[in-house]
């Protein structure tokens, strides 16, 4: 998948649920090309491996995983530190529900 591809595709998903940059003094689309660089070379490193679809997508899954771990833990980190443990403590308690189904 191309950088340019996943920058087309990422502005679709932000379509619905865009992302919050909070002010921070990065331009924000270089941080999606930035991003969108990383993970085509990620893809392009498991083809020149020869991963199997089944590999990469376990490959993907694992990192899909771990950045929504990171992004829970920093948000409630946030939220701590902002003084509003009970407000990560609650983000906390809505995603588990939420992942109850």
């Amino acid at each position: 998948m191309t950088e340019e591809l996943l920058v087309q595709l990422i502005a679709e998903v932000e379509k619905e649920d865009p992302v919050d940059f909070a002010n921070l003094p990065f331009d924000e689309q270089m941080l999606r090309d930035l991003v969108c660089k990383l993970v085509s070379r990620q893809l392009s490193q498991m083809e020149d491996a020869h991963f199997s679809q089944d590999e990469v997508i376990v490959s993907l899954t694992a990192s899909i995983a771990k950045l929504v771990l990171e992004n829970l833990v920093l948000n409630a980190r946030l939220l701590a530190h902002q003084g509003h443990s009970e407000s990560a403590r609650e983000l906390l308690e809505r995603i588990a529900r939420q992942a109850k189904g």
